[in-house]
């Protein structure tokens, strides 16, 4: 497999976008996937998995999305 961006030899996949990366193109960061529960009966509930170190491309733009009320 082959960088997506140099076409080096690829050591890695973006968490993010899927794009093969070399060492050149990796970057790491932090990654929280999860959900929150707001309910009059239920209280305040919240599950997350956080990731240190995940892979990233560097070039893919990755934006959080915010519960609207």
């Amino acid at each position: 497999m082959h960088c997506y961006y140099c076409d080096k030899d690829a050591r890695a996949v973006c968490r993010f976008c899927g794009a093969a990366v070399c060492s050149d193109h990796t970057k790491a960061g932090r990654f929280v996937s999860g959900w929150a529960s707001h309910g009059e009966l239920s209280g305040t509930r919240a599950d997350y998995v956080i990731v240190n170190n995940a892979i990233w491309c560097g070039s893919c733009s990755v934006q959080p999305v915010y519960a609207m009320r």
